[in-house]
């Protein structure tokens, strides 16, 4: 959930009639010089900025004693699923709870909590889409409701030098905000996530750690230009944000929940020079040369061949490869789309029918919710912690709590040590749950310990099966600073 990952691009779809974002108003100028009062601007943006705490289930150790009696005996040890936290940040960008985060800060999660407001009130989050090549998705609050949103700039007309302002949750410390300017745009020649996609960071020195994977990078006048989403983690004040425009091509179709591209079935080269140029009888020296036509694809039934320089697109001119893909693959399946093409000195109109891109098939569904076998009534599970001094059982250690459960609601944690259950001392697992069976009081009380710190929390049974969807539940009571890689 971090900003150490990160896939960029597009895909989209045409624009429906009523925009689900609120634009800043594109007329007035952007501030050359700092901002007045970042202040004021940041105290304007930070109620729609949320944090994104997500669960996944991946296999993991039990501990490594156990791991040693595996490799030495053949038993006693082996993996199992565990839970794992991260956190990243978003924003919402619809007053019925419609979040924008990256796609690597909920990818695989069976459970997400969007944390609001200064008091971090966690509201259960669903996946609405996710769209891998752009490292986009969308999470909705799950019950809805009425939260500020944050106003969507436009990233066309960027300059390098113009102020920025991030806001994240970094390494878990909620609600930073760090400024600094836009260093480069278009940044196609970096690929941070090692996956083929689309390319086109904005490179900012504004301060970017894990965990403000997914959260807004703002303009002087406080609109949202980018989406925070990478680091070059071998440097200090490289960070990468997505493009808010790249966002407002493909939200229609994250909507629906998930992207489809369209594809020509060509390959290019983006280096075409005067002599090239010349050569082929360009005589601006600007287009994308063909070097390769697949068999059987798009561009070659229309009769596309290599050496074929393409300087349009549907009448929008193209100059790098980069752009052609872009909106060849916007465009949309079924689509014919009527490209410029140089070829022997004169200038013709190729017209091609796109075809959904090979190997974009149905997307994986989402991850089901974390669901373990051992997990009381209340919604979590226990293990043994083990004889303590002197030969007694020392309680039990909470190995899961599921997110929609009261126990996560008031604030247990993996790993707290449950010790008494209403002033009673539970030594191992059949005590707790015998303990806790016996035990008729409305309120059942814990007293557990947390690292060098015991708490108390009170578990109301009448309660202990509601699903609270339409409304928040608790924040924990002590944060953990997390870097989920």
């Amino acid at each position: 959930m971090i900003a150490f990952v990160a896939l960029l691009a597009a895909s989209a779809a045409a624009a429906p009639s009523a925009r689900p974002w609120t634009d800043a108003p594109v007329s007035s100028p952007r501030p050359t010089a700092p901002p007045a009062s970042i202040a004021g601007l940041v105290k304007s943006s930070m109620p729609a900025v949320v944090g994104i705490v997500a669960v996944t289930a991946r296999m993991g150790s039990i501990d490594p004693f156990h791991d040693f009696l595996e490799r030495m005996y053949g038993t006693g040890g082996g993996e199992r699923e565990q839970p794992v936290r991260g956190i990243g940040t978003g924003f919402f960008i619809r007053s019925d709870g419609l979040v924008v985060t990256n796609w690597h800060v909920v990818e695989g999660a069976t459970d997400v909590a969007v944390q609001v407001g200064e008091d971090e009130r966690p509201y259960r989050g669903v996946l609405v889409g996710k769209d891998d090549a752009t490292d986009l998705a969308l999470v909705r609050v799950e019950g809805g409701g009425n939260f500020p949103v944050i106003q969507l700039g436009d990233s066309e007309g960027l300059e390098v030098g113009e102020w920025v302002v991030a806001i994240g949750n970094p390494f878990g410390l909620s609600r930073s905000v760090t400024t600094g300017i836009i260093s480069y745009k278009g940044r196609r020649d970096v690929n941070p996530a090692g996956k083929p996609g689309y390319y086109d960071f904005i490179q900012t020195d504004a301060a970017i750690n894990p965990g403000n994977s997914g959260g807004p990078l703002l303009d002087a006048r406080g609109a949202v230009i980018g989406i925070n989403a990478a680091v070059n983690p071998s440097g200090q004040g490289i960070g990468f944000a997505i493009p808010i425009n790249m966002l407002k091509e493909v939200l229609p179709q994250l909507e629906k929940g998930r992207v489809t591209r369209s594809w020509m079935g060509i390959t290019v080269q983006d280096q075409l020079g005067p002599d090239l140029a010349e050569s082929f009888g360009v005589p601006n020296g600007k287009g994308v040369l063909v070097t390769d036509v697949v068999e059987g694809g798009p561009a070659e039934r229309a009769g596309l061949r290599p050496g074929d320089v393409v300087v349009s697109f549907e009448g929008e001119p193209v100059t790098e490869s980069y752009r052609l893909r872009w909106l060849a693959a916007n465009a949309g399946p079924g689509r014919i789309a009527r490209l410029g093409v140089w070829r022997g000195g004169h200038l013709r109109e190729v017209r091609v029918g796109l075809v959904g891109k090979p190997g974009d098939g149905p997307e994986p569904k989402v991850a089901a919710p974390l669901v373990r076998k051992d997990l009381e009534p209340f919604g979590f599970g226990v293990e043994d912690l083990g004889p303590a001094a002197g030969g007694e059982r020392a309680g039990v250690r909470i190995t899961a709590v599921d997110l929609r459960g009261d126990a996560y609601r008031v604030g247990l944690r993996e790993g707290d040590m449950i010790l008494e259950i209403d002033g009673h001392s539970v030594r191992d697992r059949a005590e707790f749950r015998r303990t806790l069976a016996e035990n008729r009081a409305a309120v059942v009380r814990l007293y557990v310990r947390r690292g060098s710190r015991a708490i108390f929390f009170g578990l109301r049974r009448a309660t202990q099966q509601t699903a609270r969807a339409d409304g928040p539940m608790a924040p924990e009571p002590e944060r953990k600073v997390l870097d989920r890689r």
